[in-house]
């Protein structure tokens, strides 16, 4: 289903819009008048007719998404059980470690505008969340590419935090494949060019913006180790191995809750 949906157009641009990245110079001016308004998930698709086309719109090595897309959710886009929520690291993840009033206006918020308050599932014997649901407790990130919606008001400090302390992606990149491609290849366009001046100004090196997807540093122990996998993966195309296809190998079911799909 998310492989055949696309935002309705201009949707993720008015998103963006409204939570500019250019603040204090931590990005460069460009990240907000030409890389994100261009972001719009206006395609459909087979999964790796997507991975194609976001490629080739931002200029990108098609088995680097691939291969990191293995590595974040082994390509699936969102499996979920139908009334017990994502199935963990298949589509979303990242847990907070703790409940504080930042975690429960994001958490509230992506109920909101999302259709589903994960802070309500139930515990799954599979797939689960990794901490009892409560207020406070959703997922961070989300899609076949672990798209971070999660915008912690310091990392803005000290100008106003994002509305509902979401960085803008929430739900286009959990409902459509092609809009979380589409704005991981502008993510990593906009890393190359050394746009994230705070990150690293001077630009040129894919991996490690590779690693700084993972980790929000540049070659960090946690970077390193993430960019070690994501090259493994593309080199051993593990996406073409007849295990990679096994749905037995990729997810189980829960006996109260069924299958997820």
């Amino acid at each position: 289903m998310q492989n055949n949906t696309m935002p309705a157009p201009g949707a993720m641009a008015a998103s963006f819009a409204l939570r500019p990245r250019d603040l204090g110079n931590t990005y460069n001016s460009l990240w907000d008048t030409w890389l994100l308004p261009r972001v719009d998930g206006q395609f459909t698709g087979t999964t790796d007719e997507i991975f194609q086309w976001a490629a080739c719109k931002w200029g990108l090595p098609d088995n680097l998404i691939r291969a990191d897309a293995v590595t974040e959710s082994t390509w699936f886009q969102y499996l979920n059980y139908p009334t017990a929520g994502c199935y963990w690291l298949r589509g979303c993840g990242d847990a907070f470690s703790s409940v504080t009033a930042d975690s429960i206006t994001y958490c509230s918020g992506i109920a909101a505008v999302g259709g589903h308050d994960y802070q309500l599932d139930p515990i799954t014997s599979v797939g689960g969340y990794p901490s009892t649901p409560t207020t406070g407790f959703c997922p961070k990130t989300f899609s076949i590419l672990g798209i971070m919606s999660w915008d912690n008001p310091a990392w803005q400090s000290p100008y106003p935090a994002y509305a509902g302390n979401q960085n803008g992606t929430f739900p286009f990149t959990r409902d459509s494949t092609a809009a979380a491609a589409d704005y991981w290849g502008a993510w990593m366009r906009g890393c190359y060019e050394g746009w994230i001046t705070w990150l690293n100004p001077t630009g040129g090196d894919i991996w490690g913006c590779v690693g700084a997807w993972y980790s929000g540093n540049w070659y960090s122990t946690a970077a390193t180790g993430y960019i070690s996998e994501v090259q493994h993966e593309e080199t051993n195309l593990t996406w073409l191995t007849a295990s990679f296809d096994d749905s037995t190998q990729q997810y189980r079911c829960d006996p109260n809750y069924g299958c997820p799909s």
